[in-house]
C-alpha cells in the first residue's frame, strides 16, 4: 500500500506461531534485530488470549519491548487484535473489551502508540455483516480481514486516510489480495473512520505524539 503512494517503507518482521511478548522476550532473536539498527517504528503484538486471559503479562513483557523499542530510537507501536467470532459474527464482546483495556492501558503507561484493527473489526461488522472478516475458524483473517488491518496501519503509521489505496496489491510478484473495488472502499472507510475517532480522543496516539 505504502508503495503504491511512494512512500516506500523498509519492513522487516520477526514472528512465529502462537509466540507472545514473554515468548519472543526470553528467545532474545527478536531482541538482536533491534540492536544496533535504526528503526522508525516497531509494530508489537501479543499472542491473541494473552491480554485476555493474563494482561499482567502483556503489560510486563510489553512494557520491556517498548522501552527496548525506545532504547533503539523507535517509536513502539500496539497492534490492538480483534477478538473471537461470537454467535453473533462479530468480535466476542468480553474478549474485545479485555484486549482494549490492556492495549490501551500500556500504551498510556508506556507513551506507545496504537494500531485500533480490533476496533476496526468491531466496527466493519456492525456497520457491514455481510463483509467475512473471519475465516472458518473463527479467529484468523480472510482476505478482506487482512486488508482491513492493512488500512488502519497504514492509517496509523502514516497518518494519511488509506481512502483510494489499490483494491488489488501484490508483492514481488506475488498476489497479496484482490478485493471488488467498492469492497476495498468500504473497509478504507471503517478503517479511516476508526482511527480517526480514536487519536481524535484521549484514548489513543499515533506515533510521534505523546499518549495520554
Amino acid at each position: 500500500m505504502a508503495d503504491t503512494k511512494g512512500l516506500r517503507p523498509d519492513v522487516h518482521m520477526h514472528a512465529a506461531p502462537a509466540a507472545s511478548f514473554q515468548s519472543h522476550w526470553n528467545d532474545g532473536r527478536a531482541r538482536e534485530k533491534l540492536e544496533g539498527t535504526a528503526w522508525d517504528f516497531v509494530i508489537l503484538q501479543d499472542q491473541s488470549a494473552t491480554p485476555v486471559v493474563a494482561p499482567e503479562r502483556t503489560m510486563e513483557f510489553g512494557g520491556k519491548w517498548c522501552s527496548q523499542v525506545r532504547a533503539a530510537q523507535g517509536t513502539p507501536v500496539l497492534m490492538l487484535t480483534w477478538g473471537r467470532k461470537d454467535a453473533s459474527g462479530v468480535p466476542d464482546p468480553q474478549e474485545q473489551k479485555a484486549l482494549l483495556a490492556t492495549y490501551l492501558n500500556l500504551a498510556r503507561k508506556e507513551k506507545a502508540a496504537v494500531a485500533p484493527v480490533g476496533i476496526a473489526w468491531e466496527n466493519c461488522l456492525k456497520r457491514h455483516p455481510g463483509i467475512a472478516l473471519y475465516q472458518a475458524d473463527g479467529q484468523h483473517p480472510t482476505e478482506a480481514g487482512s486488508y482491513l488491518a492493512a488500512c488502519v496501519m497504514y492509517c496509523t503509521l502514516f497518518g494519511k486516510s488509506p481512502l483510494g489505496l489499490p483494491a488489488k496489491l501484490s508483492l514481488k510478484g506475488v498476489r497479496l489480495c484482490s478485493l471488488p473495488a467498492d469492497r476495498a472502499k468500504i473497509l478504507q472507510t471503517v478503517a479511516r473512520d476508526t482511527c480517526k475517532q480514536l487519536f481524535s480522543s484521549s484514548a489513543g496516539s499515533r506515533p510521534g505524539t505523546a499518549g495520554p
